[in-house]
């Protein structure tokens, strides 16, 4: 039979989540926050095409129509992923260790 090591013998193994990812790859916080800067950029995006429809210079409604799908999608999107996170983080604070 195989002999059963100790934790303090294999915690050296384990990943320190505070040191940021390898080259490369990129972590959940860099996620989450490249999704919030896109969403702030095409709500901007759609703002400024309706200030161009409101002041005459977009002839083309359809343009102000879809960056105004856009940023709702992505708004609709992003609220989506945050309830799964906090469903998620709710899971996890209910187990019991």
């Amino acid at each position: 039979m195989n002999e059963i090591k100790p934790i303090r013998d294999i915690s050296g193994s384990i990943p320190d989540p505070s040191k940021t990812s390898q080259k490369g790859e990129a972590s959940f916080e860099d996620a989450i926050k490249n999704a919030l800067r896109e969403t702030a950029e095409i709500k901007t995006e759609a703002e400024q095409a309706i200030r161009a429809f409101a002041a005459g210079e977009v002839q083309d409604i359809h343009t102000v129509v879809i960056a105004m799908q856009k940023a709702d999608i992505s708004l609709q999107t992003l609220m989506q992923v945050r309830n799964k996170l906090l469903t998620a983080y709710q899971e996890i604070m209910r187990m019991q260790v």
